[in-house]
């Protein structure tokens, strides 16, 4: 039986850590709900649990990752992290190479994301080998120097998932990268930057060629 969204979205917040399992086990024992919802011995595990303690996370994910779908949660994670790119806050760096990091892993669905702007403060050619040994004016500088088409590439992706063009599954390869089902129009597919090509071969680790 599927949760309903609002017991979803307090599962996926207490696996990302939004919420604490203290926080959680308020939560059960002020809504009765799952009583009903799963089933009686899943129930007693949550009851029961020991919510105390430097190591209760792991467990605690554990039990509540049975009754989530993991492509589901994924894809909520992903959201999560593209509307908060969208507020251009102090997070946006390390949002936007975070992006480059799972494009690697496979989810080349965000390749202009992550090949257009990630890649820019992941590796900040000429002026420094990483985005920490910047200046912080150096850091505002190459902000600053992003394509204002961000908002818009953002705005793309977002609109693939909730549209279900791009479907998460949670799932991965014999490599470790995420797989996906690919609904997108050959034209989609497409990025819109004649360079981010040329930006996947000059930045391809080497382990992609091997597992090639």
């Amino acid at each position: 039986m599927k949760l309903p969204e609002d017991i979803q979205e307090l599962f996926y917040k207490t696996l990302s850590g939004d919420v604490t399992p203290l926080a959680f086990e308020q939560w059960l024992y002020t809504d009765n709900r799952l009583e009903t919802l799963l089933p009686s011995s899943d129930y007693l595990d949550l009851i029961s649990y020991g919510y105390k303690g430097e190591q209760v996370k792991y467990g605690l994910y554990q039990l509540l990752e049975k009754h989530i779908e993991k492509g589901d949660y994924e894809k909520w994670k992903l959201l999560k992290l593209l509307y908060k790119a969208l507020q251009r806050d102090e997070s946006l760096p390390q949002i936007l190479m975070h992006l480059y990091e799972l494009y690697w892993k496979g989810y080349d669905f965000l390749n202009d994301l992550a090949l257009r702007y990630g890649l820019q403060l992941e590796v900040p050619y000429g002026l420094a080998d990483s985005w920490d040994q910047l200046s912080q004016h150096e850091q505002h500088t190459l902000l600053n120097s992003l394509n204002p088409n961000l908002p818009a590439d953002i705005q793309r992706v977002i609109g693939w998932l909730e549209n279900e063009q791009v479907v998460l599954t949670g799932k991965q390869n014999e490599y470790g990268h995420y797989l996906f089902i690919d609904n997108r129009t050959t034209e989609e597919r497409k990025s819109r930057y004649e360079s981010v090509e040329l930006a996947v071969a000059s930045s391809k680790p080497w382990w992609i060629f091997w597992q090639r």
